[in-house]
Protein backbone atom coordinates (compact mmCIF):
# COMPACT_ATOMS: atom_id res chain seq x y z
CA UNK A 1 0.00 0.00 0.00
CA UNK A 2 1.05 3.56 -0.52
CA UNK A 3 0.54 6.58 1.69
CA UNK A 4 -1.31 9.59 0.38
CA UNK A 5 -0.83 13.05 1.83
CA UNK A 6 -3.68 15.40 1.05
CA UNK A 7 -3.76 19.13 1.79
CA UNK A 8 -7.33 20.45 1.58
CA UNK A 9 -7.56 24.19 1.00
CA UNK A 10 -10.45 24.68 3.40
CA UNK A 11 -12.89 22.91 5.69
CA UNK A 12 -15.35 22.26 2.84
CA UNK A 13 -12.70 20.33 0.92
CA UNK A 14 -11.65 18.44 4.03
CA UNK A 15 -15.24 17.49 4.76
CA UNK A 16 -15.80 16.31 1.18
CA UNK A 17 -12.64 14.20 1.28
CA UNK A 18 -13.58 12.66 4.63
CA UNK A 19 -17.09 11.84 3.41
CA UNK A 20 -15.66 10.28 0.26
CA UNK A 21 -13.18 8.16 2.23
CA UNK A 22 -15.89 7.15 4.70
CA UNK A 23 -18.17 6.09 1.84
CA UNK A 24 -15.40 3.88 0.48
CA UNK A 25 -14.65 2.52 3.98
CA UNK A 26 -11.06 3.75 3.72
CA UNK A 27 -9.25 4.07 7.03
CA UNK A 28 -7.42 7.35 7.52
CA UNK A 29 -5.87 9.40 10.25
CA UNK A 30 -5.11 13.07 10.61
CA UNK A 31 -1.95 14.67 11.90
CA UNK A 32 -3.74 17.66 13.40
CA UNK A 33 -6.12 17.58 16.33
CA UNK A 34 -9.31 15.70 15.61
CA UNK A 35 -12.41 17.85 15.41
CA UNK A 36 -15.38 16.77 17.42
CA UNK A 37 -18.19 15.08 15.49
CA UNK A 38 -20.58 18.02 15.71
CA UNK A 39 -17.98 20.42 14.33
CA UNK A 40 -17.10 17.96 11.56
CA UNK A 41 -20.72 17.42 10.55
CA UNK A 42 -21.54 21.11 10.82
CA UNK A 43 -18.85 21.93 8.27
CA UNK A 44 -21.17 20.77 5.50
CA UNK A 45 -24.15 23.12 4.98
CA UNK A 46 -26.44 20.20 4.14
CA UNK A 47 -25.42 18.22 7.22
CA UNK A 48 -25.68 21.31 9.41
CA UNK A 49 -29.26 21.75 8.21
CA UNK A 50 -30.04 18.11 9.04
CA UNK A 51 -28.48 18.46 12.50
CA UNK A 52 -30.40 21.65 13.23
CA UNK A 53 -33.64 19.99 12.12
CA UNK A 54 -32.96 16.98 14.34
CA UNK A 55 -32.19 19.20 17.33
CA UNK A 56 -35.41 21.15 16.76
CA UNK A 57 -37.43 17.92 16.46
CA UNK A 58 -35.91 16.72 19.72
CA UNK A 59 -36.82 19.97 21.46
CA UNK A 60 -40.40 19.63 20.16
CA UNK A 61 -40.59 15.96 21.26
CA UNK A 62 -41.13 14.96 17.64
CA UNK A 63 -38.53 12.19 17.70
CA UNK A 64 -39.27 8.52 17.76
CA UNK A 65 -37.81 5.74 19.85
CA UNK A 66 -36.51 2.54 18.34
CA UNK A 67 -35.53 -0.40 20.49
CA UNK A 68 -32.12 -1.95 19.97
CA UNK A 69 -33.79 -5.15 18.79
CA UNK A 70 -35.56 -3.27 15.99
CA UNK A 71 -32.51 -1.38 14.68
CA UNK A 72 -31.18 -4.28 12.63
CA UNK A 73 -34.50 -5.44 11.21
Amino acid sequence: MSTLTIHPADMDQETAIRLFLDALHVNYKTSEKETDETEYLSASPAMKEHLNKAVQQDKNNEGSQVSLDDIWK
